[in-house]
């Protein structure tokens, strides 16, 4: 009886122990949320670590892009009001920028726009764009757009499902792919529970051509040009080959959690941004598809300072480094391969709760990239005397 009242004494004292230590982990978590609403821009800098170029964001309230530097100063926006907030937007090699504005189910069809360096409409589709696009070398652009079918076979009543288009600068379409058309497809390769549990069963958040990577030299699936997707309510990212519309490859159930933005890396690893919306916490995690192991990953210390559970994007940087949106919380920040936190920005477009305004993605651009189209600003505007 001795023996058992200490065991369940041992039990007790061990169970407390894991109670404290989520209860720590909680206010940790809690002091630097409220930290982060008393402050706004670059609240850390490391220069000799970071990898310097400029910031792209927009807060997802807004219909403005703002271009910064690493002090977090605007050195350029982008503006094209219509009442309309902006969900994504992305900067061309050109200089101008491409903003999707959302279809809203029975409220707006949906729109992408292209702006040029002062904002002048240059290109506009009126398509049921959400989420992502991607701008091909042809001038063609890859558009997440969505629509709403009926298959009783996936499940009863309509589907609030997803397409990808390709579109011509005139607006033609040249390529399409029908997620629901897919679901066996992708079924053969990962767990798919059909009937489809949602009504908007995948949710698809990204769109990206192969780009030239060392994977595609061993593995014909993964070759430039074939397509990159996220099913998000599925757990899933996949990759379709363009020429005959099949997916031939996914993965994620059971590892991913309603995670976004799959980018294939030049190595032939994938980087994704697990949410980990049903986890409590997000993590970033690179995967080799050709064995399905993941080879590195990110994620806080404790692990619940750093939670998006939606939204949400992270890229590679030319310096080893990854440059991460925290969407839900508006805090962009760079970390190294360790894990070190070496630049974070808080937005400092604050929302009705005088917290920073959510994002969905930022990107950041080398030197390279930005400083010949200041430059080249600066000089039109010299020559106009403004």
């Amino acid at each position: 009886m001795k023996r058992i009242h200490a065991l369940r004494q041992l039990h007790a004292l061990c169970a407390a122990i894991v109670i404290i230590a989520i209860s720590a982990d909680m206010c940790r978590a809690q002091k630097e949320e409220q930290d982060m609403g008393q402050k706004s821009g670059v609240t850390i800098s490391k220069p000799d670590k970071f990898y310097r170029g400029y910031t792209l964001y927009n807060s997802r309230q807004t219909e403005v892009a703002h271009l910064i530097d690493m002090g977090g100063r605007d050195v350029h926006t982008w503006s094209y009001p219509q009442g309309k907030t902006w969900h994504y937007a992305e900067l061309l090699p050109d200089g101008h920028l491409v903003a999707i504005i959302k279809e809203n189910e029975g409220s707006f069809p949906g729109m992408i726009i292209e702006l040029d360096w002062d904002s002048k409409l240059v290109w506009k589709a009126d398509i049921a764009a959400h989420h992502d696009f991607d701008r091909l070398a042809s001038g063609n652009t890859l558009v997440v757009c969505r629509e709403y079918v009926t298959d009783e076979k996936l499940r009863p009543g309509d589907l609030k499902s997803d397409c990808l288009v390709e579109v011509t600068p005139d607006n033609k379409v040249v390529w399409e792919w029908h997620a629901h058309e897919h679901v066996g497809e992708i079924a053969e390769l990962v767990e798919v529970k059909i009937p489809l549990e949602n009504r908007d069963w995948a949710h698809t958040n990204t769109v990206e051509s192969i780009p030239p990577n060392a994977a595609a030299d061993k593995d014909p699936r993964f070759k430039p040009g074939n397509v990159i997707f996220s099913a998000r309510n599925i757990d899933t990212i996949g990759v379709i080959e363009k020429s005959t519309g099949k997916v031939v490859w996914a993965w994620g159930p059971g590892e991913l959690d309603r995670q976004h933005m799959p980018t294939m890396l030049p190595n032939g690893h994938i980087l994704v941004y697990d949410n980990g919306t049903r986890r409590g916490h997000t993590r970033i995690v690179e995967m080799d598809p050709l064995t399905g192991k993941i080879v590195w990953e990110y994620q806080a210390d404790p692990p619940r300072s750093f939670f998006s559970g939606s939204r949400g994007s992270s890229h590679r940087l030319p310096n080893g480094n990854t440059f991460i949106a925290e969407s839900n919380t508006g805090r962009l920040l760079e970390v190294t391969p360790d894990g070190e936190i070496v630049w974070e920005f808080l937005n400092p477009d604050l929302g009705k709760n005088q917290k920073p305004q959510p994002l969905y993605r930022s990107m950041r651009y080398s030197p390279e990239f930005v400083e010949p189209l200041l430059a080249d600003s600066a000089t039109e505007n010299t020559e106009k005397g403004t």
